[in-house]
This record gives C-alpha cells, sequence and structure tokens, in this order.
C-alpha cells in the first residue's frame, strides 16, 4: 500500500517499492542464518559464532546466485518483489556484488530512504502481482528455498550424534534405555534412533554406547 501511495513516474528507481524490498532481503538474511545453524546440526560442527557467520555466509551466497539467475528468493516471491536488470534477470556477478553490498546497507537504507548500492549494480525492484504468470514462473526457486527451510527445521528438532550420545550416557538416558515408559518419549526416541543410525556407520562411540542401552540394541538388531 505504501509503495503505491507514495510512487509516482518521477520517482527514482532505487527507491521503488522500497520497503517490500528491505523486509525481502531482510528475511532471505534471516533464514540464511537458519538454514546455516541447521547446516552445522546435520554435519555435527560445533556452533560456535564464528562457524554460524561462515555457514550462514556460504548459504547467503547460495540464495543471492540463485536470486541472480531468477530475480527471485523465498521473500521476494512473498512479497510480491523482482529483481531485474535491463528487463532480463541481474545474472551472478551483479548477484554476489548485491551479496556483499546488502548486509551494509539494510542499515543504512532506512535512514537514506535510498538503494545507493543497487543503483551502482543498476538492479532494480519490479512489482509482479500475485498468482500472475511471471509470479508463478518464480514459484520453483522459491519452492525449493522452502524445502530447504522445511529441511532445516527437522535438523533443528532432531538431536545430533553428539546430542544424542551425551543424552544416552545421563541419568535421563539411562531411564530412557532401561525403562518402558521413558521421562521424555520424543527425545527419548530421537536420541535412540539417531544413536542407532550412527552405530550403523561404524562409529566407535555410537557402538559403546548402543551397546549398554537395551532400547538400542533392540532397534539395532531389527
Amino acid at each position: 500500500m505504501g509503495d503505491a501511495l507514495f510512487s509516482s513516474e518521477f520517482e527514482p528507481a532505487d527507491t521503488r517499492h522500497f520497503w517490500r524490498l528491505w523486509f525481502a532481503d531482510l528475511l532471505d538474511l534471516a533464514t540464511s542464518a537458519l538454514l546455516g545453524w541447521a547446516a552445522l546440526r546435520a554435519l555435527d560442527v560445533e556452533r560456535t559464532p564464528r562457524a554460524l557467520v561462515v555457514a550462514t555466509g556460504v548459504v547467503w551466497l547460495l540464495m543471492s546466485l540463485a536470486g541472480g539467475l531468477s530475480g527471485w528468493t523465498l521473500w521476494r516471491g512473498v512479497l510480491g518483489v523482482r529483481l531485474e536488470t535491463d528487463g532480463g534477470v541481474p545474472g551472478p556477478a551483479r548477484a554476489l556484488g548485491r551479496a556483499l553490498l546488502v548486509p551494509v546497507e539494510l542499515v543504512v537504507s532506512p535512514f537514506l530512504q535510498r538503494r545507493y548500492a543497487d543503483r551502482f549494480l543498476k538492479v532494480l525492484p519490479e512489482s509482479v502481482p500475485f498468482l500472475t504468470k511471471k509470479w508463478q514462473r518464480g514459484l520453483p526457486w522459491q519452492g525449493f528455498w522452502l524445502l530447504m527451510v522445511f529441511a532445516s527445521a527437522w535438523f533443528l528438532v532432531m538431536p545430533t550424534k553428539t546430542e544424542a550420545l551425551t543424552y544416552l550416557k545421563k541419568l535421563d538416558g539411562w531411564r530412557c534405555c532401561h525403562r518402558d515408559t521413558p521421562p521424555s518419549p520424543f527425545q527419548c526416541s530421537s536420541s535412540v534412533s539417531r544413536a542407532v543410525s550412527a552405530a550403523r556407520s561404524g562409529d566407535e562411540k555410537a557402538l559403546a554406547v548402543v551397546a549398554d542401552c537395551p532400547r538400542a540394541s533392540a532397534q539395532m538388531g531389527r
């Protein structure tokens, strides 16, 4: 609504659909952090601040590259705005340049009310109404990142191998292994499943934990 209210044919190109693009960039960056965190959990890597920054940066670059090839990201699609250059997609070079500049521009552009980096890169936002053919053509790109978000939710909920083995060594883990009714059924079942999966791949620590856990040994033998 704000875009339609304040826009005009004389409006500078780097201020059109300003807030829609700003929120899309912010949410895409937050989504990159979520996916990066989930990737560290999936790889069972120690989740230090430095590792999270690196993982977020890698996902952000990949998301930006995909956005450069199509003009779309998940949140641009949700907010109905697409990036273009001279009527075409920005391309990988501009996408990488924008990926480096967006974090800074997210901070300064609300005060300046301009997108100087986008103007420098000659990347402009285009408003695309929902359910139009152009918007629908972007659905595969948006759907891919939506699937990644769902996958990240799985890795955030399920325990890592280290978390599972640590839990099964504690008192609650002993109750999980030896009692018919564990104190936390979901944590118990998910930790046992993760430990068994690691044991089947030949992990020595997991094999030792499974051997001491009747519930896990029974699942291992199935």
